[in-house]
């Protein structure tokens, strides 16, 4: 394939530049632009090894580090030389337009990770972890896109697959010869067909939790006026963020801000106090309050703890969807109060059990809901193709069991493993490819 190169570090000054080449004439690209006292011709170079030199991009030359990674241990499986420029953004252009004039070209956005999973370097579901750890945002999607990138999540699905193409081919076989072989081809495709149902079922079980991974968690701030929702964000932020008065009514739009807490993005929402008002600016804050109430993963239904919930409070929760999960905050704990169970007590004024309430919240998708060490679905495409191949293992178990013909259950396994083959990428067709790559940046 032809060469490509690109500048691989983000655009803009900074201290290196990074352009990268790989294909079959990088080597020879490389010499031709590249000298160091110590070769004299970089053709020759070690792999593995930096070399301080001089390159030379038409009319601009600058000292820079250079480097051979040599064929087929390489990301690509390709010749790959990289050039560690001073990170000029007009020299790194410079450089890149010199491998351009030399007979590579640019490459497109996740060439090179796309030319990797072509040389079987990587399964298209370790190549969509490579962007996703580009973009985590948090502690926990890094860990979760790096242990996807090892290859962890394509291994168990391949495990699992391997068996079900192995029992469509033994039910297959059986057509020819059904009174020899068909009782014990059922028995096993029976048997593979659970083992992928169970496996299926339990990573479609982690993709809620593995959204809000990659995504952060939303929390939507929700309750009446005055008590303290705006000061609770502040406290949560630890910075003044949202405006605080004694008026009622001071907050009239959602306001949004992002914290970390134990590896977990929380998407902090603080919303209009809940009341009846003739203010149609504020009513228009009211409803956006209902539907962020309604579309949040977590509802911090905050209270003042000084009293009893009001009416318009047990209105509220009765209006919060059912299965939404609600945290109850008592604030102003730092007054005299009765305890109440079941309540995260904070004092947003003093910050009292702020950073308590923070690791209830980061609790919901850290504790409880998946196996620390089993594989997370982040992917919505993961999940559709998961949910595709348990629709035809749930009709070849009907078919297994009597309700049609051995043939029928021999073609859902058959689209099951494709579904589950599009995930790894040894079904997926150039337009599933195309649209995994066309998410990446230029360089990568």
């Amino acid at each position: 394939m032809q060469t490509i190169a690109a500048i691989s570090t983000p655009a803009g000054a900074g201290a290196i530049a990074i352009i990268r080449m790989s294909g079959d004439d990088a080597l020879a690209i490389a010499a031709r632009l590249f000298s160091c006292s110590e070769l004299g011709d970089f053709s020759q170079a070690e792999p593995r090894k930096m070399y301080l030199g001089t390159i030379n991009a038409g009319e601009y030359a600058d000292r820079c580090l250079a480097v051979r990674f040599k064929a087929p241990k390489t990301y690509t499986g390709e010749e790959i030389v990289e050039f560690h420029c001073h990170g000029g953004a007009r020299l790194a252009c410079e450089v890149l337009a010199a491998c351009v004039a030399c007979g590579a070209r640019v490459a497109d956005k996740g060439e090179f990770t796309k030319r990797a999973f072509l040389a079987g370097k990587l399964a298209l579901s370790d190549a969509e972890a490579v962007i996703d750890m580009i973009n985590a945002e948090s502690g926990a999607a890094l860990k979760a896109s790096y242990r996807m990138l090892t290859g962890a999540l394509a291994d168990e699905i391949k495990a699992f697959s391997d068996r079900l193409l192995d029992a469509c081919a033994s039910l297959e076989a059986s057509f020819d010869y059904p009174e020899e072989m068909e009782d014990e081809s059922v028995f096993d495709a029976k048997g593979a067909v659970a083992d992928a149902l169970e496996h299926v079922e339990k990573l479609l079980a982690t993709a809620r939790t593995g959204a809000m991974v990659r995504d952060g968690i939303d929390v939507a701030i929700v309750g009446v006026a005055n008590v303290g929702k705006s000061s609770l964000l502040n406290a949560l932020c630890g910075r003044d963020r949202a405006i605080v008065t004694d008026i009622a009514g001071t907050t009239r739009d959602s306001l949004e801000e992002r914290i970390e807490k134990d590896g977990v993005a929380i998407n902090l929402i603080d919303t209009a106090g809940i009341r009846d008002t003739d203010d149609a600016v504020e009513k228009m804050g009211v409803e956006r309050s209902y539907r962020a109430a309604k579309s949040a993963d977590v509802v911090l239904f905050v209270s003042d703890a000084t009293r009893e919930l009001c009416d318009e409070e047990r209105r509220i929760l009765k209006d919060i969807p059912d299965g939404a999960k609600v945290v109850t905050v008592l604030n102003k704990s730092d007054l005299p109060h009765s305890p109440r169970g079941g309540a995260v007590h904070v004092s947003a004024k003093t910050g009292e059990g702020i950073e308590a309430l923070k690791a209830t919240i980061a609790a919901l998708v850290t504790s409880g809901e998946v196996d620390a060490s089993g594989n997370i679905i982040t992917e919505e495409r993961h999940k559709e193709a998961l949910e595709r191949a348990k629709a035809s293992l749930l009709s070849a178990k009907a078919a297994l069991d009597g309700a049609m013909p051995i043939e029928c259950a021999a073609l859902d396994i058959k689209q099951a493993y494709s579904a589950l083959g599009e995930i790894t990428g040894e079904t997926a067709d150039e337009a599933i490819v195309d649209r995994v790559f066309s998410k990446f940046c230029v360089g990568k």
